[in-house]
């Protein structure tokens, strides 16, 4: 549990005019004062990383997360008015579109370790995804590794996917499977229904198949990373 009998902040923390090249600029994101006071503290200790800004609410995490620019964000999935989740895969689309500066990273720190929660998560493009529980010191490292381009897991985290791959396998058919491949390398429908020799139409039979079985997967992006995620394609 991070105590902390200082009053929260909201909206900027460090002045970012003082984020440097050589440090790593962060935006908190998570509802719960408490907790963005514990990092903020911890985090001012550190040499090279520095708190840009924070705040409890998704919508005010969008508008920080484009005109702060961090290259990490810490992610809670409870905010107010737009919800982690959202907030993660708006970013992901935002990145994808070459449409905000920076690319940040996100790094969950939830207290959820439900499964769908992790994959949704996940497929939204996080780099990494601790638990409340975790250290702070933890929590430093992982601001670290994710800006290196490093994957970061919390332990319980990872036997929850271990344990819920095969689960996700058994859902789907063989030819759903193949198709998921596909999609994950890039290929169009068209491409695919060559090279399986169906229809392009059944090639969008499968994949809606796919988001029917797996609902928190919702795009072809996010059924390519749960593809990439999981190990079918290595790419």
């Amino acid at each position: 549990m991070i105590e902390s009998l200082l009053p929260a902040r909201s909206g900027l923390g460090h002045d970012p005019r003082f984020h440097t090249v050589n440090t790593i600029g962060v935006l908190l994101a998570d509802a719960h004062q408490i907790i963005r006071e514990g990092l903020r503290q911890e985090i001012e200790r550190q040499q090279d990383i520095v708190v840009l800004g924070e705040t409890g609410d998704g919508q005010e995490a969008m508008r920080l997360a484009q005109t702060l620019s961090p290259q990490v964000i810490v992610l809670d999935i409870n905010l107010s008015r737009l919800g982690g989740i959202q907030v993660a895969r708006q970013l992901n689309l935002l990145r994808q579109q070459e449409s905000i500066n920076g690319h940040p990273q996100i790094l969950v720190f939830s207290s959820y370790q439900d499964k769908q929660y992790i994959w949704s998560m996940l497929a939204a493009g996080v780099r990494g995804y601790l638990l409340k529980s975790d250290l702070l010191a933890t929590v430093l490292d992982g601001i670290r590794a994710v800006v290196a381009g490093q994957t970061v897991l919390n332990q319980q985290v990872q036997n929850t996917l271990l344990r819920y791959i095969p689960e996700l396998y058994q859902d789907l058919s063989p030819t759903e499977l193949n198709v998921i491949k596909l999609l994950a390398k890039g290929l169009t429908d068209e491409e695919i229904a060559r090279q399986l020799q169906i229809a392009p139409n059944t090639v969008q039979s499968h994949i809606h198949n796919t988001y029917r079985k797996i609902p928190w997967i919702r795009s072809r992006a996010e059924a390519a990373a749960w593809a990439r995620i999981n190990r079918i394609v290595y790419r």
